[in-house]
């Protein structure tokens, strides 16, 4: 839901950017109440319930990862955690969702 409302903030913000380059007035207000739109929504959402899913994606990254090392024989277990956990961090600072080693 966070990804949806981010989606729409940037899509509200850039329509809002081409009102303006464009001079177009009428558009313009609409784009700006749709920003507003978004704004109010995230204000309203349920945090708690976010935070619950988000750490439930995380133990289950987490129990995922411990298989996969229980299973490999190349890397000591506590190698393969730490390699596993590096590529996470960089799949989820690069925003590389769609790279291999992100899957």
């Amino acid at each position: 839901m966070v990804r949806v409302s981010v989606t729409a903030i940037v899509f509200g913000a850039l329509s809002v950017a081409t009102a303006i380059g464009q001079n177009y007035p009428a558009f313009f207000y609409e784009a700006e109440q749709v920003l507003v739109y978004e704004f109010q929504k995230l204000g309203h959402q349920d945090w708690g319930e976010w935070r619950s899913q988000q750490e439930w994606r995380l133990r289950q990254a987490d129990d995922e990862d411990d298989a996969t090392c229980r299973l490999q024989d190349y890397y000591t277990y506590s190698d393969c955690r730490a390699m596993l956990l590096s590529i996470r961090r960089e799949c989820a600072q690069a925003g590389d969702f769609f790279d291999s080693a992100c899957d």
